[in-house]
């Protein structure tokens, strides 16, 4: 048998180096090198986060909010944006989250007599949208085995929009 001439042995090893080399640049080794911090969740974060806002962080969810905004913290687990100085009897943003699947949750809203959810994507999340009254806004995404539920009175403000473009849920 005939050996292949030198100049296959180096065009073979350039392609092999030249693949690792792409490999490395885009990121596909990354899994295997890079550790990942805490419960192994990543978070995603959205390019539209201004570089003057903060970034609220929940177990299961994050979102960029100005610095003059404040944020509470409800018993119930559910948090609320506001600006501050605001009347706090509007709901300018809020996240909170129920243990119950969507369409549970979809199957209690239609016994206590609302309209039936429009099917939308928000934030790159399929989610039911409920509309009550003449403002308020609902956003139901179905996160593991409950639901996440972001709402706002203002869904036209630029802020708000802001705010609900950076909202993003922890995948695994």
């Amino acid at each position: 048998m005939k050996r292949p001439p030198k100049m296959l042995w180096v065009l073979a090893s350039c392609s092999a180096i030249a693949a690792v080399a792409v490999f490395t640049w885009f990121g596909y080794f990354a899994q295997f090198f890079l550790s990942t911090k805490g419960s192994g969740n990543i978070e995603q974060h959205s390019a539209l986060l201004p570089p003057d806002w903060q970034t609220y962080r929940a177990d299961a969810w994050s979102v960029g909010y100005p610095k003059d905004f404040e944020v509470h913290t409800r018993d119930d687990g559910a948090v609320w944006f506001l600006p501050s100085g605001a009347d706090d009897k509007k709901t300018y943003f809020l996240v909170t989250q129920e243990a119950l699947s969507l369409d549970a949750f979809t199957i209690a809203r239609d016994a206590d007599g609302y309209r039936a959810p429009t099917d939308v994507t928000i934030s790159n999340y399929p989610a039911a949208k409920y509309v009550i009254g003449n403002n308020h806004t609902e956003y139901v995404i179905s996160y593991h085995d409950g639901v996440v539920i972001v709402a706002s009175d203002e869904i036209d403000d630029e802020t708000i929009a802001i705010m609900f473009a950076t909202f993003a849920l922890k995948t695994e």
